[in-house]
């Protein structure tokens, strides 16, 4: 997992394909003409028992902050119960467990990479309850 800010984005190149041209998708705000798979994000945060787990098996899941925060939980996958693969054939599957290992906080103008075999679950309250928008 990365966590830092999309200003030093670039410098993670050698590990996050196309780096550079997420960069200049974040800051001009549009992902039109991306080379990549992008899918923007609105939702209220979410009390835990609403939320799961999830892993990816190839994907690297990259988030990155538009408004609002959210809390991030991070865990090692065998702590966690198989589930559900992940709907429409996407890469991965569900996983039942409660929020337990690290949280993150992702909030306004920060990414967060998640790579494949990392467990995480998003969308916890960073506090109270409120609105993310991000991709």
């Amino acid at each position: 997992m990365i966590l830092d800010r999309m200003e030093n984005i670039k410098a993670y190149a050698g590990v996050l394909p196309r780096a550079e041209e997420c960069a200049k998708l974040f800051t001009a705000g549009s992902a039109e003409g991306a080379s990549f798979e992008v899918r923007h994000k609105q939702y209220r945060t979410k009390d835990d028992g609403a939320r799961k787990f999830e892993v990816h098996d190839r994907t690297i899941d990259l988030m990155a902050c538009f408004s609002g925060s959210e809390v991030i939980h991070l865990c090692p996958e065998s702590e966690l119960i198989p589930g559900d693969p992940l709907p429409n054939g996407a890469d991965g599957r569900k996983l039942a467990g409660a929020p337990r290992g690290s949280a993150i906080l992702l909030k306004p103008g920060w990414f967060c990479a998640i790579f494949p075999g990392e467990a995480h679950m998003v969308g916890g309250h960073p506090g109270e309850p409120g609105e993310i928008d991000k991709w």
